[in-house]
């Protein structure tokens, strides 16, 4: 029943840190993932104590120990809670809970930055005799019912008055087992299926105090601690395709195919999760079978098939998809790719007459799919395999989500919701929140989930292509140049002028804007993947904050707020200038930045751009009037490495390795800044991560 958490990625952190700084941080993580979390099964809950902290879980429901009247300033934990998961947090308390709670109340708030669902405030007396464990069962018992009403899965609880409230640990964890087995026999159908226990990770003696108690209780009940749920979640109808959802492990299953997913390399062994757990299981011989017949490994997207060795299936079908938040794949959404490769399998299976296929829950891994756009899209694939291949072969599609950690609570809400919701399903149904009909606050996650989904549109400031269209009406209905280089007013010009000659710029000629559409178009769908990133994984640590920074960029110092406000801090996006030679700036305007065309830099090979003119000045010549060009670029750095010496890079590297070739991790950092010299520079290795917005002619 022990565990510890697997914190989000800490700030960025540069390649020369010593021990007690990132490299720590990293040991440390890597030692928590490689302990196994343990459960209790209580009835329909699977019980976990964990040591680490309750901010970077990943339930549904956060609980916060607060004070009577929510002011979450007061506290260690409350006001760390709110640091992280933003102001909006006590916001939401002062106004729908003005006179407070007490131990019999729960206070329900949104997540703001956090990664749950919701957070549940409740308040403890101080202990003062034995029997105030009935506040805990208060506590507990309340929580659990209103997750229940609400439809979610999973709970962290903190280690509940064991602080300053001076609640003897034993007896809290006590408390906790006998009101989760109360819960369970009073509502057996309970949407609940996991709650952890959350101890602070310095807190040793308490830890070790819950655990040891946790494991008596459990032993008195005649209860074992596990490692992996088991359970048998839904069975549907698809057509003729028996499709059945299991919460365990893969590797357990009988079939005649199961999937699995892997890097394109086809290396089992090298990354972490199913991949590896599949080579360990399947034997020396898959590896022997895979270097003969797969020694390129194989693109994204496609299947490989190899024999099932020591696994019980005839075969193996093998498959590479991409992240979440990667690039179109050949043009294709991640989430395409993963539904054409589902499809692949079940063409494969049924042009060789398979009857059984187990896949896993492809995506929501080490992929980061969310569980609900994974679910969605299997399922579909599924659904239009069967429409399209009525006679086929095929007749069990068996979906196994990992039952040995928190996250399969959300895994299978996500696919019983699919299923149920096209009526071929029979169990429990899964509530999906209402879409929002206004604009979340700027900041939180919800908002940056809005920036992802929204159909965007040319900048409101933009006078030739206006903002009453969405950037693909105007591409399919423009019949002319899709490219305009405008004059810009006078607000605007003073606003450019005063960062470019407050930075080092000389005299000023003309200001005018680039207003092209299909240019713009590339730049904000890459805006929107690092939103869809930033919501999946973390927040982007803003420019000042990240590890050996000189501060925010210079340019937002200048810059009037009517331009600086488009701008999207949540992805550090930031105005930079651009120097370049006169004779580009022609084909910059219509094709923009293209690094391939560049000379290797002092970090290797990329767009580079400056927070000073006199910076971006030393890359520019004159034309025969004596005239040079600067551009003045939108710059989406998203998450940010900053190195303080000279690396010849050819893309950003790993977010949490630091290696530039990694492959055992999908998250890179997007942007390198280079913090060495008297004005450092920012590069990007991707042109479409910049946007060429205003070209200055100076002299």
């Amino acid at each position: 029943m022990s565990g510890s958490s697997q914190p989000n990625t800490a700030n960025v952190k540069g390649p020369s840190q010593t021990a007690s700084g990132a490299s720590s941080t990293r040991g440390n993580r890597h030692k928590q993932r490689q302990k196994k979390q343990r459960f209790v099964q209580i009835g329909n809950i699977a019980l976990s104590v964990i040591k680490g902290n309750i901010i970077q879980q990943t339930t549904d429901v956060l609980v916060n120990s607060a004070v009577p009247d929510l002011d979450l300033s007061k506290g260690r934990a409350s006001k760390a809670l709110v640091d992280a998961a933003g102001t909006s947090i006590q916001s939401e308390c002062t106004n729908q809970y003005p006179s407070g709670i007490n131990c019999k109340t729960v206070a329900i708030t949104g997540p703001g930055n956090l990664h749950c669902k919701a957070i549940f405030h409740v308040t403890l007396p101080r202990w003062k005799a034995q029997g105030d464990e009935k506040n805990i069962d208060f506590i507990v018992r309340n929580c659990l019912e209103e997750a229940s009403k609400q439809k979610f899965t999973s709970m962290s609880f903190p280690a509940l008055g064991t602080g300053f409230l001076k609640y003897p640990p034993r007896t809290v964890i006590a408390s906790m087992f006998q009101t989760v087995e109360d819960f369970t026999k009073k509502t057996p159908n309970s949407t609940v299926k996991v709650v952890n226990c959350i101890v602070y990770t310095e807190d040793d003696g308490t830890y070790k105090e819950f655990q040891e108690e946790a494991i008596a209780k459990a032993t008195s009940k005649g209860l074992k601690e596990i490692d992996m749920v088991n359970q048998n979640s839904l069975d549907a109808k698809i057509g003729s395709i028996s499709v059945n959802i299991t919460v365990g492990s893969i590797i357990t299953e009988k079939a005649d195919v199961i999937v699995n997913s892997c890097p394109s390399d086809m290396r089992l062994d090298t990354r972490p999760g199913l991949s590896k757990v599949m080579y360990d299981a399947a034997g020396n011989g898959l590896k022997t079978e895979i270097d003969k017949n797969y020694p390129n490994g194989i693109k994204v997207g496609d299947l490989a098939v190899t024999g099932g060795h020591s696994l019980h299936c005839k075969k193996l079908y093998h498959g590479c998809l991409t992240s979440f938040f990667a690039k179109r794949e050949s043009g294709m959404l991640p989430e395409t790719v993963l539904e054409n490769f589902v499809t692949k399998c079940l063409d494969e299976a049924n042009k060789y007459s398979v009857k059984s296929i187990v896949f896993p829950a492809l995506g929501t891994g080490f992929l980061k799919f969310p569980p609900k756009t994974a679910a969605s899209n299997v399922i579909k694939a599924i659904r239009d395999f069967q429409t399209n291949n009525a006679q086929s072969s095929v007749k069990t599609v068996k979906i196994v989500i990992f039952g040995g950690t928190n996250d399969w609570t959300s895994i299978e809400q996500a696919y019983v919701s699919e299923l149920n919701s096209t009526g071929q399903g029979q169990g429990a149904t899964a509530c999906a929140a209402p879409a929002s009909q206004t604009i979340p606050g700027r900041g939180t996650r919800a908002y940056l989930a809005h920036r992802y989904q929204e159909e965007p549109r040319p900048p409101p400031y933009w006078t030739h292509f206006k903002s009453n269209q969405t950037i693909k009406d105007w591409n399919t209905s423009q019949k002319g140049s899709h490219c305009k280089v405008t004059s810009v007013d006078t607000k605007t010009y003073q606003s450019i002028a005063k960062a470019f000659k407050s930075t080092g710029g000389s005299t000023i000629v003309k200001i005018e804007r680039i207003e092209n559409i299909l240019l713009y178009e590339k730049y904000i769908q890459e805006c929107q993947r690092t939103f869809r990133k930033a919501y999946v994984t973390q927040l982007c640590t803003p420019l000042q904050n990240v590890k050996k920074s000189s501060g925010p960029g210079l340019t937002l110092k200048y810059l009037d707020q009517e331009m600086t406000k488009h701008l999207h801090e949540e992805i550090n996006e930031l105005y930079l200038f651009h120097g370049t030679k006169v004779n580009a700036v022609d084909v910059i305007i219509q094709q923009g930045l293209d690094s391939r065309l560049a000379s290797s830099g002092l970090l290797g090979t990329g767009v580079y751009t400056a927070e000073t003119a006199s910076k971006s000045a030393g890359y520019t010549d004159q034309n025969k009037n004596g005239e040079s060009k600067m551009f003045l670029m939108r710059v989406c750095l998203g998450d940010i490495f900053i190195t303080t010496q000279m690396t010849k890079f050819r893309r950003p590297p790993c977010m949490k390795c630091y290696d530039e070739t990694c492959i055992k991790h999908p998250e890179l950092f997007d942007s390198v800044v280079a913090e060495f010299g008297s004005r450092r520079e920012f590069v990007v290795y991707d042109r479409v991560k910049c946007y060429p917005e205003y070209i200055i002619t100076y002299k």
